[in-house]
């Protein structure tokens, strides 16, 4: 009897799925931004300019509109810039700057990764939300604050989902009006807590921008002043709290769970300030500015936190844990990244083809002379971060082109770091008060919300309080100044 011959299946190759390959794309481009930095090559300038197009080239189904209104608009800029006749030079500049941004924004996911299985984000969180509303509101801000730092939006899904989680109609006594208000102050807390990351946070792509594009501007001097006026504004807003606390609420509210945990909190600063001591050391030993070094600083940061984590493993088998964890995570989060790569590389990209066709000195000269004279100029700037903020223009581009026509303009009278504040905090305001930036998005989306009522409806007076606030703070700033020669 002849043999029952059946045929093979034959196997076909799956092709690699479009997550995947961007992934690799991306992680590429971390690794080629961040070698360029250490031994800059024009081989590597010109790779990771390729490896950006093609990321966005390939996640372009999946960028939201904000996203490719953003790409339209640098895409338009350069096609005026080939017809005006300006040099490809500045393309290319342009694509670095685009690079840098992106690879800056990419780099957190070294800290948050971390920090999704860390128990000590866990207690943190844990402790700044169960807490009596006398001490729950200044916590909540401090956490917004330091979380922002290491987790950037991060921080907005990981408190929200616990405050949404915590802050149910149980927890409230049956009462909803009283969940209501808890809902409202204590994610006023956390938005204004978080918008306090780019006056005050020395590894934020506010304070990176700021010094690419103002030169002579001192890290430290800039980050000081920051934390101060962070604390005028965070402060401000816990008064306002205090004010607008609805007294006749205050016998209804059960007993708080609230315990303490200072240990956990002295866990989560020294954190921070570990990274940024890492990035000082590499500033110091390698002669970078302090904006690249904090992009070398953050996955070696990240991978030693993740390392710390597994370190009940040997050596090998914990190194081998990490490194796949990485690969595996990045592979599942770095396509998500696609709409917010897009917005922070069109915006280094477009401030740099503005400076090609409109020369900075011509757009910086124009600012000036609209500009009210005196104390009241950084006051005029800070708007001009604001008011676009609330149609959807990303503070990041703002700064980016306000800044580089500043430092172009003719001598404004003003130092350069009051400048500099005024439009970080444009972009703390505009935070507070734009719903259409992600992070309003992002909290409004946890409760329910729109994002019109949590930032306008909800944020508004105490917005416009503290620009005029922060109008006055720096007023007298540039008095103190000036009295000290600087």
């Amino acid at each position: 009897m002849a043999a029952d011959v059946r045929p093979r299946p034959t196997r076909t190759r799956r092709p690699p799925d479009r997550g995947r390959i961007s992934a690799i794309i991306l992680i590429t481009l971390i690794f080629s931004v961040l070698t360029e930095v250490l031994f800059p090559s024009v081989v590597l300038r010109n790779l990771s300019r390729g490896l950006l197009v093609a990321y966005l080239l390939l996640e372009w189904p999946g960028i939201q509109r904000n996203g490719r209104v953003m790409l339209a608009i640098a895409g338009m800029l350069t096609i005026a810039a080939i017809a005006a006749g300006a040099e490809l030079r500045a393309a290319g500049q342009a694509l670095d700057q685009g690079a840098f941004f992106a690879t800056f924004f990419a780099n957190q996911f070294f800290l948050r990764e971390p920090a999704r299985s860390s128990v000590l984000v866990r207690r943190c969180a844990s402790f700044f939300i169960d807490q009596p509303p006398a001490r729950r509101y200044g916590l909540l801000t401090i956490g917004g604050y330091l979380f922002g730092i290491i987790l950037n939006l991060g921080v907005l899904s990981l408190l929200g989902l616990m405050i949404r989680q915590r802050n149910s109609l149980a927890a409230a006594g049956g009462n909803d009006e009283l969940r209501q208000v808890r809902e409202r102050r204590m994610l006023l807390a956390l938005l204004r807590g978080f918008s306090a990351t780019p006056l005050a946070s020395p590894l934020s792509i506010a304070m990176a921008v700021l010094l690419s594009v103002l030169p002579g501007l001192e890290w430290v001097q800039l980050l000081l002043l920051g934390l101060t006026t962070a604390a005028i504004l965070l402060t401000f807003g816990w008064v306002i709290d205090r004010i607008t606390a609805p007294r006749h609420l205050a016998h209804l509210v059960p007993p708080a769970r609230g315990h303490r945990d200072p240990a956990a909190l002295v866990g989560l600063v020294t954190l921070v300030l570990s990274v940024f001591g890492l990035a000082v050391v590499i500033e110091t030993t390698a002669s970078l500015p302090l904006n690249r070094a904090v992009l070398v600083a953050l996955p070696l940061a990240g991978m030693a936190w993740l390392g710390w984590q597994y370190r009940h493993f040997s050596p090998v088998t914990g190194g081998r844990l990490v490194g796949r964890r990485l690969v595996r995570e990045g592979a599942r989060v770095f396509p998500r990244y696609r709409t917010e790569i897009a917005i922070l590389s069109s915006a280094g990209f477009i401030g740099t083809m503005l400076s090609a066709l409109v020369p900075p000195p011509v757009l910086g000269a124009a600012l000036t002379g609209y500009a009210p004279g005196g104390l009241l100029m950084p006051a005029f700037f800070m708007l001009l971060v604001i008011l676009p903020a609330l149609v959807g223009m990303n503070p990041i581009m703002t700064v980016t082109i306000l800044g580089a026509a500043l430092a172009a303009a003719p001598a404004t009278g003003l130092p350069t770091v009051v400048l500099a504040l005024a439009l970080i905090s444009g972009w703390a305001l505009a935070i507070n008060t734009s719903p259409l930036t992600a992070s309003s998005m992002v909290l409004a989306d946890m409760v329910n919300r729109t994002p019109q009522e949590v930032t306008l409806r909800w944020n508004g007076r105490f917005a416009l309080a503290a620009y005029v606030l922060l109008s006055g703070w720096f007023a007298l700033l540039v008095v103190i100044l000036r009295s000290q020669g600087l």
